[in-house]
């Protein structure tokens, strides 16, 4: 019970200084707010336009509008960016003094996650609710079950890209480039993942490749699950998915950890 206690309070400090860490940055805050919503938008403009003239593959405008409003909340819950971070840390010796606290890096990592989330996507759920009272193409389906399913699938995408952002910028212990491959990285999502159209309007063969990577279950299947579009077997493949890709990346993430803390050497910090 005392470590539990213990462990609280090292979070509350931890989300405390995050909050206060973002209050000093509030453009910057705004500004990646705006490109969250910009790039779902830019894709709802064009798939509606694509739409006017009937479903494209069963997705009809309202079926386009209630994905994209998704997408851009289930984006804002579960982005990581961890990745340049600490590229920046290893490379400049930042990680030094972090390595001396009585605490994993991670955490500080995880309270600065938790901290902007809470700020954005409580922001974009209130623009959602205000534009769902006047455009009954955006409601959600509502289902206490489906809500809760949908809360497990974010948590676990969340963790999904945190550890995939983690362990990739992890591998600037061995090249001073790995925010390039985080980029190169977030290209393929923007196909793979679901962000620039639903996966079910992919040609087959790209579908069949995504299905065997871990992109899906990172956003595409929490926001399906959300708008009410994944049922049955597809659902239990989905958490599955989830949670096999989240133990693959976490074992990336221990490997790259202890691996690259033996080679480590920096003056700085």
């Amino acid at each position: 019970m005392t470590g539990t206690v213990d462990w609280l309070r090292r979070y509350g400090a931890l989300l405390r200084a995050a909050w206060l860490q973002d209050l000093q940055y509030r453009a910057s805050i705004v500004l990646w707010l705006l490109w969250g919503v910009t790039e779902p938008a830019v894709a709802l403009g064009i798939w509606w336009a694509i739409a006017a003239d009937g479903p494209v593959q069963g997705y009809a405008r309202a079926d386009f509008a209630r994905y994209f409003f998704a997408l851009m909340l289930v984006n804002q819950l579960t982005i990581a960016w961890d990745s340049w971070y600490l590229d920046s840390w290893i490379r400049d010796g930042e990680l030094n003094f972090r390595l001396a606290r009585p605490i994993h890096p991670a955490h500080e990592a995880v309270a600065e996650n938790i901290a902007y989330k809470a700020r954005t996507a409580g922001m974009i759920l209130v623009v959602w609710l205000i534009v769902a009272a006047v455009w009954p193409a955006v409601r959600l389906p509502f289902g206490a079950d489906r809500w809760a399913l949908t809360a497990a699938a974010v948590l676990l995408a969340a963790a999904l890209r945190f550890f995939i952002s983690f362990a990739t910028g992890l591998l600037a212990f061995w090249t001073t480039r790995a925010t390039a491959i985080m980029e190169l990285h977030a290209g393929i999502s923007l196909f793979l993942s679901g962000r620039l159209a639903p996966l079910a309007l992919l040609p087959p063969a790209v579908a069949r490749v995504a299905g065997f990577l871990w992109f899906p279950y990172m956003l595409a299947f929490p926001v399906d699950l959300l708008t009410g579009t994944v049922h049955g077997a597809a659902l239990v493949q989905g958490f599955v998915g989830q949670v096999v890709w989240l133990a693959v990346w976490v074992g990336a993430y221990r490997l790259a950890w202890t691996r690259g803390l033996r080679k480590y050497g920096a003056v700085g910090g």
